[in-house]
């Protein structure tokens, strides 16, 4: 596991639960923090440099939970040990970076899977059936939205390490499911990414149209400035009908009111530890960390491909790119090679 931050202790609660399988070593920043992390986890070695990890236990992959700025870094190195990478979103701060990325792994010839855990969560692999069979017929107008009122970690709110604020933390995850829904990658983009009220140098709001082939509309929402939890919605206009999701803390099944101060997690991005408090329940799972983790270990033993690749999480960033230059410069921007 490279990475003991929160992305890294939601996927080290799957690889537990996976029969043959062993997290061997984690590598993070924080000597304390990592030897915590690796004792919560089960997980003999904890590393704080590269060459401490391959100190240790031999292993045959890596899941790359490290922040945006490190993961061209580790993903070269991994690479160049033959180590497979399951990399989270987004690959990487921007498409040149993404492009090395691929490069590298492709030249070492090992498997290579891009986390848009999106795609696998159960809810949505019903959302892709649903689209498939042909339902609400072609699909004419996207509109989706991810938000709450900002990251765990310090290094997001910084440019230089994350590569930009709302869109490329959770805008990359509406954008790989259009690109994924649609088969196709958009032409051109408008982009308006504003910095509301964080004190940051990222955009903390993000409004961006992707116009794709056929006359397809996506309109993608992303915003560090909602209050009261994780929101995640999709609204999908088609020419026989319409789909409509809603992933909030209030659409919950299981709602608790208490009245003094609980330390017990409930669920993530929640502001508050008292009053009305929305447990998501095997939120891993939900979200599609599950399945995705499940489906990368497949792929290794099988030898076949993930159905996110780094060309997938490439795509992603060119699209990103061409939004942050519409929102500098202002106007449509064509997608760049």
């Amino acid at each position: 596991m490279l990475g003991a931050g929160f992305i890294a202790a939601f996927r080290a609660q799957v690889y537990r639960r996976l029969e043959g399988v062993e997290l061997v070593s984690v590598l993070g920043r924080s000597r304390e923090r990592t030897e915590g992390f690796a004792a919560r986890a089960g997980i003999g070695h904890a590393a704080t440099s590269w060459e401490g990890l391959l100190a240790g236990p031999g292993f045959d992959a890596v899941d790359l939970c490290l922040p945006n700025d490190l993961h061209l870094e580790f993903g070269l190195l991994a690479a160049a040990a033959g180590k497979h990478i399951l990399c989270e979103k987004p690959l990487a701060r921007t498409a040149a970076e993404a492009r090395q990325m691929l490069a590298a792994v492709e030249k070492a010839g090992v498997l290579h899977a891009y986390g848009e855990n999106m795609l696998h969560a159960p809810d949505f692999r019903e959302i892709l059936e649903i689209l498939a069979d042909g339902v609400i017929g072609r699909p004419l107008w996207l509109r989706g939205k991810e938000a709450h009122f900002g990251p765990h970690s310090d290094w997001f709110w910084q440019r230089s390490r994350s590569g930009g604020g709302a869109l490329i933390d959770m805008g990359c995850h509406l954008i790989g499911v259009f690109n994924a829904i649609l088969g196709t990658l958009p032409e051109a983009v408008l982009a308006f990414a504003p910095t509301l009220h964080h004190a940051t140098d990222c955009e903390d709001a993000v409004l961006a149209l992707l116009r794709y082939p056929a006359n397809t509309v996506g309109q993608c929402e992303a915003s560090w400035i909602q209050r009261g939890g994780m929101q995640v919605a999709l609204e999908i206009c088609g020419t026989e009908g319409m789909l409509t999701y809603d992933r909030s803390g209030l659409s919950q099944p299981i709602k608790v009111f208490a009245r003094n101060t609980t330390g017990r997690y409930f669920s993530e991005k929640v502001e508050h530890d008292r009053g009305w408090l929305f447990p998501t329940v095997d939120e891993y799972r939900r979200y599609g960390y599950e399945d995705q983790i499940r489906e990368f270990v497949h792929c290794i033993r099988s030898g076949t491909k993930p159905r996110c690749g780094f060309a997938d999480g490439l795509a992603v960033n060119r699209i990103m790119d061409a939004c942050y230059d519409s929102a500098r410069a202002g106007g449509w921007r064509a997608l760049p090679a």
